[in-house]
C-alpha cells in the first residue's frame, strides 16, 4: 500500500471516528425512543429464557446482539413476574426491565446502542468501498464515506435500537457481493452474499422487497447482455437455466442463514411474525400523517414529499450532478447497484407504512455511492472533485447543526426542525427522545411541576421530571406525575411533536390552540415547552384539558385485552400502549 492509500485510509478512518463521537453525543443527550425498551427486553428475554416468543413481530438476530452485551456481562434480572402476570405483553415486560431494574435507563441502554453504531459505521466503510470499487477513485471512496457520515439521519437511527440500521447493512453486503460476483464468480463470494441475504431476512421482513430487489436485478443485468451462473457452470448453458441454478443455490443458502438466526429450533417463529404483518391491517391501522393531513391508509406518494426534506440538500445535489453528468453508463454490472434500491422503494412506498424515513433507509447508501461518483475518473475530474468537495461541504455543515438531536433533522427546504413538522412528523421528528433534554431545561429554568403530555414509552419520573399528565399517547402501566396548583407562581406546558399535532389522540384538535402560539423553548427537536404563566384563558384551558383526562391509574390489560384489535383507548387519563405493535412497523 502507497503513501497515498494509506492517507485515503486514515481520511476514511477519521471520518468514521467522527461518527462515532457524534454518536457518543446522541447516546449522551438522547433519551429512549418508542420501540427501544420493548427490542432490549426481547433481546435479553431471548437469552434468558431461550424463548424466542416475546416480540415475535419482528425477527430476532439484532435483538440478540443489541441484548449481548448485557446477557455476557452484569446481567440485570429479568422481569419474569412481569411476563407472567401479562402473558408476555412485551410493552410492559419491556418497560419493567428498562425503567424497574433499579439501574439507570442509559446503564442497560447505551451499551446496546453502541452495538448499532458499530453496524452503522460499518454502513459507511461498505458504502465507501464499494464507491472505490464501482468508480476507481480513491476519491470517489472518500467521498461516499463522507456523504454517509454527514447524513443526520443515518446518524440517528444508527444510535437506536431500530432494526432499520441492520437491514440496511446487509442489505448493501448482499448487493455488493452479488455485483463482485458478476465481475469475477466464486463459491466464497456466492456463500456470502447468500450468507448477507439469510442475515437481512433475519433482521427485518421487509428484506423480502430486498430479495424481490435482487431478483428483479439479476433478471435486468441477464436481459442486458450479462451472464449470472454458478462457478464453473458449463459456458453452453442458457443464460436463463443459469440464472434459474444461481438462484436456487443463492436462496437455499440465505433460508439455511435465516433459519440458523432461530438456531433452528426456533424457526416457525418467523413465519408466524411474517403471518402477523401480512395480515396487520386486521389488527387495526396507525394514524399516519402527511403536509397536515391525518389517514389512516397513509399515502403512495409520501416518500417522494420526505426524502426531499429529510435528506442533506449536499446529498441530493451531488446525486441530481453525478447523473446529469452520465456517470451511470457501466451497464449491465450497475443494475445491482441501482435496481436493487428502486425496488425497495417501489414498494414501500406502496406498502404504505408512512412511520417515517427509517422506512427506506436502507436505499440511502446507494444514493451516497451515486453521489460519490462526481470524484469518478471520467472526464473533467477536476471539475467533478471540486463539485464533490463543494456538496460534501454543504452536507458537513448540516451535520453539525444536527447535533445532538439528528432524529429531528430537516433540511433547509423544510426550515429545520421547526419547519419540518408542517410537512411530516412521527419518528422523522418525534420519537419520544426528548426527557433528558427536558430535565436539563427544568433543572436550569423550573418550574418544579409542569402540564406534559409526552408522546412515548419511557417514563419521564425516571429523569425526575414532575408533571401533571395531559392526553398522550404510549403510557405503559401505572402512570405517574403530581398535580400543577391553581394558584402556582408558573404554568408552563409541555407538549411533544406529535401530541402537538394529534397524530394518535382520540382528538386529534386537543392541542390545537397551541399550536398558533410561540414556544418559549423546543426540546432535542421534539418537545415544545410553552409558558402560559399569566394568560388566564389559557391555564383554565389546560387545567380543564388535565381534568378531563383524569389521573387514576388503570389496570393493567389481561391477556384477552392485550389480543384485541388495537384502537385508542383512554381509561381514565391512560392512553395505553400495550398494542403499540398493532399500529406500527418496527
Amino acid at each position: 500500500m502507497n503513501a497515498r492509500s494509506l492517507f485515503v485510509v486514515a481520511v476514511c478512518l477519521a471520518l468514521v471516528a467522527w461518527f462515532w463521537c457524534r454518536g457518543e453525543r446522541f447516546l449522551a443527550a438522547n433519551g429512549p425512543t418508542f420501540d427501544e425498551p420493548v427490542h432490549l427486553a426481547a433481546g435479553y428475554s431471548y437469552w434468558a429464557t431461550g424463548s424466542f416468543k416475546l416480540n415475535r413481530e419482528d425477527p430476532p438476530l439484532l435483538k440478540l446482539l443489541w441484548a449481548a452485551p448485557l446477557a455476557l456481562g452484569d446481567a440485570p434480572p429479568y422481569p419474569h413476574d412481569v411476563a407472567r402476570e401479562t402473558d408476555d405483553n412485551h410493552w410492559h415486560v419491556g418497560n419493567a426491565f428498562l425503567f424497574n431494574s433499579g439501574r439507570a435507563p442509559s446503564e442497560l441502554l447505551n451499551p446496546a446502542r453502541r452495538v448499532n453504531l458499530a453496524i452503522g459505521c460499518a454502513v459507511v466503510l461498505l458504502a465507501g468501498w464499494w464507491a472505490y470499487r464501482l468508480w476507481g477513485a480513491r476519491i470517489a471512496g472518500v467521498g461516499a464515506v463522507g456523504f454517509a457520515v454527514c447524513d443526520p439521519t443515518l446518524l440517528a437511527l444508527s444510535c437506536v435500537l431500530s432494526t432499520d440500521i441492520g437491514l440496511t447493512l446487509f442489505t448493501l453486503l448482499a448487493c455488493y457481493l452479488v455485483w463482485e460476483y458478476t465481475a469475477k464468480p466464486s463459491r466464497r463470494l456466492l456463500i456470502g452474499a447468500g450468507v448477507a441475504l439469510g442475515l437481512a431476512l433475519g433482521t427485518k421482513f421487509s428484506a423480502l422487497a430486498v430479495v424481490l430487489g435482487l431478483g428483479a436485478a439479476g433478471v435486468v443485468y441477464v436481459l442486458r447482455g450479462g451472464r449470472l451462473a454458478l462457478p464453473n457452470a458449463p459456458a453452453d448453458a442458457s443464460r436463463g437455466r443459469a440464472l434459474a441454478e444461481f438462484a436456487f443455490r443463492f436462496g437455499l443458502i440465505a433460508f439455511v442463514t435465516l433459519a440458523a438466526t432461530y438456531w433452528f429450533v426456533h424457526f416457525d417463529q418467523w413465519g408466524r411474525g411474517l403471518k402477523f404483518q401480512l395480515t396487520r391491517a386486521e389488527h387495526g391501522d396507525g394514524m399516519m400523517y402527511l403536509n397536515g393531513e391525518l389517514s389512516r391508509t397513509g399515502w403512495y406518494h409520501y416518500f417522494l414529499v420526505l426524502l426531499p426534506l429529510k435528506l442533506p440538500l449536499g446529498l441530493l445535489v451531488g446525486v441530481l450532478l453525478a447523473t446529469a453528468a452520465g456517470r451511470l453508463r457501466r451497464a449491465p454490472r450497475l443494475a445491482f447497484l441501482i435496481v436493487p434500491a428502486m425496488v425497495f422503494f417501489a414498494l414501500a412506498s406502496y406498502s404504505r407504512v408512512n412511520l417515517g424515513v427509517r422506512v427506506v433507509l436502507p436505499v440511502l447508501p446507494f444514493l451516497y455511492i451515486l453521489a460519490a461518483g462526481l470524484g469518478s475518473n471520467a472526464c473533467c475530474r477536476c471539475a467533478g472533485i471540486a463539485l464533490l468537495a463543494g456538496c460534501l461541504a454543504w452536507a458537513g455543515v448540516s451535520a453539525m447543526r444536527s447535533d445532538p438531536y439528528p432524529v429531528a433533522y430537516f433540511n433547509e427546504l423544510a426550515g429545520g426542525s421547526r419547519g419540518g413538522i408542517r410537512y411530516v412528523a412521527d419518528s422523522n421528528a418525534d420519537w419520544g427522545q426528548g426527557l433528558p433534554a427536558l430535565k436539563a431545561y427544568l433543572d436550569a429554568n423550573g418550574p418544579d411541576v409542569i402540564y406534559l403530555a409526552y408522546f412515548g414509552t419511557a417514563r419521564p419520573e425516571a429523569y425526575g421530571i414532575r408533571y401533571q399528565s395531559l392526553p398522550t399517547y404510549g403510557r405503559v402501566g401505572e402512570p405517574g406525575g403530581e398535580v400543577v396548583r391553581a394558584n402556582a407562581s408558573r404554568h408552563v406546558v409541555v407538549v411533544s411533536a406529535n401530541n402537538l399535532l394529534g397524530i394518535y389522540l382520540n382528538d386529534p384538535r386537543t392541542f390545537a390552540w397551541l399550536r398558533t402560539r410561540e414556544p418559549v423553548a423546543i426540546l432535542g427537536g421534539c418537545l415544545y415547552v410553552f409558558d402560559l404563566t399569566g394568560d388566564a384563558d389559557a391555564i383554565h384551558r389546560v387545567r380543564a384539558i388535565s381534568e378531563k383526562f383524569g389521573s387514576r391509574p388503570a389496570p393493567w390489560p389481561t391477556a384477552t385485552q392485550s389480543a384485541q384489535p388495537v384502537q385508542l383507548r383512554e381509561r381514565r387519563g391512560l392512553l395505553l400502549a400495550e398494542q403499540v405493535a398493532r399500529d406500527r412497523v418496527q
